[in-house]
Parts: structure tokens; sequence; C-alpha cells
């Protein structure tokens, strides 16, 4: 915006237009550009401060950017009150507060305060005179040093930007790019020769079309040079740092802690300034070494009031991935789990709804990757998690059913996802038990090597047991496997085997809600409390089936659903399990005393 309204200026002064009618010209053309752009928030808030701009010179007031600011966002949320939420509006606003009050400061503490900068200016005026005396190297040295300077002040706007609006991404994104500020020093000073050729181009291409195409590939190229460079710095280690999303009192905290930061280091600089022109012995140098070493304090604090702080109790989400399963587990041993993760509703499941959910915990690392049986609404998110696991998150190990096809698609193709990624596979079987954090997981389905008429007969079954809390996941069990299950829970010799409870605080209700699965006698035995449901909203298969809902409700247990409620938390609460829907609207959490 700045770019194409200065530039016009400039171009009708040169044409020798008075600024009286050459500065209503260039607001027209910004206005225009902003009804093009259909008002989007950054854009809104570029065309009202450069409106503001030029309007100051037509009528030779001074221009306050600060103000600008603010009126524009008095502006915006008066059309637009819940902008003030929306992450445009956030980032847009705080990246210039960011420009506007971090900046300054910045620059005061790395360039040094103004009776310095006049003195390194004096001495610097001197050495060019030297360096101009040599003929072979003086200007190459001269124009390294100015471009040194230049890079500093990029260095410092990147700064600025990333302190006000750090917080933001984070909340919005769940992670931030190690080496953006560096990228910054490639990308912004293409920039304006890209919205140069960009503009040029659309106007010459309404005269002449193959000049047009000629400008708009210098445009072209430039876009591809910063796609090649952003592949590049992706290749290096540590490239995508997850801090997971920071809750209310961090943000605040964290803005609290750059104010008084900001104040200590504006308040020194002032004392700087101050002795200095008193001349005062000692002074200055004593408050520069604080100035040093809050600059260096500064980003620690940052990340410190920022960071996801992870839970010490057990915690289980099953996720709203529509038509399909998907349930993710913490430890309190800080392990983390994934019980499947595919969905036949919704498109690249895992990249857009079960990575940014454990971005947004901070989840680094998965430790326990299980697919209960090869179906595509299981397994198809997971396949795409073990293909972006890397350098920002990685999988420690995959976990499948040891039945005795081994060779269906489905499994064939997480094992090929695996073996790229260099993670270990292995099998669970009835009797194979693991242990997290006094967390303890039993098989109960299938046995070593069997062999079902469906995938859904061999699906993984888990019976989980944490203090008095216990929980069975069944997948889409159902036919031969329900019965082999049921005979489990039925025998007291293999019940005290497999560690099964007298009954299940929760049970994950199998195939959706089919009526072929969850029998009347199997819920008899393990008598749930709560009995959650992952299925899509008005899905094809009328899940879940009324029959089955009916036999849950005869049982007693609390029925939540995903399709209803969207994500379904189930958080451990002086030992007593609260289950809360995310669509609930007041936050409402079902609990059940025991």
């Amino acid at each position: 915006m700045s770019i194409l309204g200065m530039a016009l200026r400039k171009l009708l002064k040169k044409l020798y237009v008075p600024e009286k009618s050459a500065i209503p010209v260039c607001i027209l053309l910004v206005a225009a550009y902003g009804q093009m752009t259909d008002f989007s928030i950054s854009t809104s808030r570029a065309v009202i401060m450069m409106i503001l701009l030029l309007a100051a010179d037509l009528f030779e007031r001074t221009y306050d950017g600060k103000n600008a600011l603010a009126l524009a966002a008095v502006i915006i949320l008066l059309q637009k009150p819940f902008a003030l939420f929306s992450c445009s509006f956030l980032l847009s606003f705080g990246a210039m507060a960011g420009i506007y009050l971090v900046l300054p400061v910045l620059e005061q503490v790395w360039f040094g305060d103004p009776w310095a900068k006049r003195r390194k200016r004096r001495r610097l005026h001197h050495l060019d005179r030297e360096l101009l005396a040599n003929k072979r190297t003086g200007r190459f040295r001269i124009f390294c040093r100015q471009q040194g300077q230049k890079i500093g002040q990029m260095l410092l706007v990147s700064s600025s930007v990333q302190l006000t609006t750090l917080p933001v991404v984070l909340y919005f994104f769940f992670e931030i790019p190690l080496y953006g500020i560096v990228i910054n020093l490639f990308v912004i000073p293409l920039s304006s020769l890209l919205v140069v050729f960009s503009f040029v181009g659309g106007v010459i291409g309404c005269i002449c079309l193959p000049a047009a195409k000629f400008i708009l590939s210098n445009a072209f190229w430039l876009l591809k040079l910063y796609e090649q460079i952003c592949l590049i710095f992706q290749k290096l280690p540590g490239h995508m740092q997850i801090f997971g999303r920071p809750v209310w009192w961090q943000l605040l905290l964290y803005y609290l802690m750059l104010i008084l930061v900001l104040l200590c280091l504006m308040y020194l600089l002032y004392k700087i300034d101050e002795a200095e022109y008193q001349r005062l012995p000692l002074q200055p140098e004593k408050n520069r070494k604080k100035l040093k070493y809050i600059g260096k304090i500064l980003p620690v604090l940052c990340i410190i009031f920022i960071v996801h702080i992870p839970s010490d109790t057990f915690e289980m989400t099953m996720l709203d991935v529509g038509q399909g399963d998907g349930i993710y587990l913490h430890t309190p041993a800080h392990q983390d789990i994934l019980i499947d993760g595919g969905s036949t509703s919704e498109k690249q499941v895992g990249k857009y709804r079960i990575l940014p959910f454990l971005k947004s915990k901070g989840i680094r690392q998965i430790d326990y990757l299980i697919a209960t049986h090869a179906d595509e609404d299981h397994i198809n998110g997971l396949e795409e998690l073990l293909k972006l696991s890397g350098d920002g998150y990685k999988i420690r190990q995959l976990l499948l059913p040891d039945v005795a096809d081994k060779k269906q698609s489905g499994y064939v193709l997480l094992r090929k996802a695996a073996k790229q990624k260099h993670i270990p596979v292995r099998y669970l079987s009835a009797g194979s038990y693991f242990q997290s954090g006094g967390v303890s997981f039993f098989c109960l389905n299938p046995s070593a090597g069997s062999s079902f008429d469906s995938a859904n007969a061999e699906s993984i079954t888990l019976s989980m047991q944490y203090q008095d809390f216990s929980c069975l996941f069944t997948g889409d069990l159902e036919g031969a496997g329900e019965e082999a299950l049921q005979r489990i829970v039925s025998s007291s010799p293999l019940r005290q085997s497999y560690h099964i409870p007298e009954h299940y605080t929760v049970l994950k209700v199998a195939h959706h809600g089919s009526k072929n699965s969850t029998g009347e006698e199997l819920l008899d035995i393990l008598k749930p409390e709560y009995a959650l449901i992952s299925c899509g909203r008005k899905n094809r298969y009328g899940h879940p089936h009324r029959e089955l809902l009916d036999r849950l409700a005869d049982t007693g247990a609390e029925i939540q659903r995903t399709d209803e409620k969207g994500a379904l938390s189930v958080i451990l609460r002086n030992g007593k399990p609260c289950v809360t829907g995310y669509l609930d609207n007041q936050d409402n959490q079902i609990s059940k005393n025991k």
C-alpha cells in the first residue's frame, strides 16, 4: 500500500501535477485498491493509515503513526466488533505496534543514544575520508559497512514485529519458524520490486498483453525465489519449533513483562543521555552494561512466559475427525499416545485436524501410534502423520495388530511410510502389555496370527487402567472379534489375567455406533459409566443407530457423541472423570460420582 501510494505521488510530482490535485488522486487509487481486495482487515488498516498520511500532507498537518494506527483500529472495530478476536486483526495491528512502539527503543539500545550517535557520525565521517583515499578497497569497505547497517536495521524491524506478534502466532498456529527473521533479510528487500513488477504488469496488460507477460514473468521468478529460499531453510534442523497454544494468563503475563522491560530500557536510555549531556564520569558505562544484560534476557523471558506447560495428570480426547476415529491420550509420565486417526468425510484429516490439535498441545513426539485395523477411516490420517514426521515432531513407534494377513493395503502403506522415516513397527496381540506413568494397557484382541472374515473383527482392543479410572478402546470391533472379547470379559480367570475391572468408566463405542456391534450381553458385563461415540454429522451410514443408543441407555451409561458436541475431552479431577464437549456453550462439564 505504501509503495503504490507513494510511488504514484512521486510520479505525479515529476509530471508537475500540483499537490492539491495529486494527493486526492492518490487517495482515490488507494481506496480503489482496497475495494478491489474486498477490504480485508489488514488491507483496511493499510488503506486508512495511508489516507491519513496523504490527508496530513494535503491539509499541512503532522502525521503521527501511532494515532493513525489507533484510529484505524477504532474504525474497523466499529464496523466489525468481532474482528478484535481474529488472527488477521491481531497480527496486522500487532506488527505495526511493534514497529511504532518497540522498534524505536531497540534502535536506541543497539545504535546508541543521540549524543553517542553524533560522536560516532563524526568519527565515521573522518574514517570515510581516509578510506576514500585508498582507491582500491576504500569504496568497497564503505559499501560493506553501509550494507551491514541496513541488515542490522532490518533485523531490528523483524525482531520488533516478532516480539509483539509472537503470542498471537502461537495462539493461532502453535509453532514459530526459527529462521523467520533471517528469511526476512532476503524477502523484504525484494518485496518493493515484486509490487512494482506486479502493478506495472497489471496496468500494461490492459494495453499490450505480450509486454505485460514479460514484466509479470519477473514477478513470477521472484515468487519462485521466495519459495526456494523457504525450502532451503525448511531443510535446516529445528526450522519449526512447536510450543503449543498459550493460555490467557500466559498471554497477559507476556505483554506485561514486555511493557515492563521496554519501560526499563527507556529509563536507562534517559539516564545515559542525561549523564553524557552532563559529562558525568562512569555513569553511562554502567547503564550500558545494564542495557546489554536486559537485552540478553529479553528473548529468554519471552519464551518462558508463553511455553506450553504439560499436564501432570491423565488426559484423553476423542477428536472430531468426522466419520472416523482418532483418540489422543496423555499420561502422567508425559507420554503421548494416538489410537487411530482417519476419516472418510474429511480430506487430509491428519494434516488439517489431527496434527494441529497435537501442536496446540505442544506435543513434539508421539510415543505410540496405534492403528487398530486397516480401514481407511482409521488410518489415512495416520499415514499423513507418518509422512509429516520429521524435525518439528516425531513418532517413536508404530503399533499394528498381529494378524495373519499383514499384506492388507492399509498395513502396507503404514509400514512403507514408517520405513521411510525410520520408525520401528511393533505388533500387538491378545496378552500384549505396556505401561506408561502408572497407566497400564492390556491388549484383549486379536489373538496372535489369527484370521478374521472382516477387518473390523481384527481391531486391536485395549483395556486401559489408571488408578480407579478405566477405559476400553474397541476400534471397529464386531463379529468374531467381539465374541472373543466377550469370552475374555465373562471368564473370571481371564479377567484376573488381563486385569479387567469390575466395570469400565469409559467405553469407546465400537464401529461409530453401528447396530451390529457392542451387543447387549457385552454391555451387561462391561457396565460403562460413559459411552463415547465418534461419528460424522449427518453421515451416510446413519451412525449411531437407534438400536445401539437404546442398548446404551438401558445400561445407564452417559452417552457423548462427537457429531453433537465436537471433540470430547476426559480429564481426571480429584480422581473423578469430567467429560467436556468442545461445542458445549458454557463449557458444561458432565461428571458422575462413583
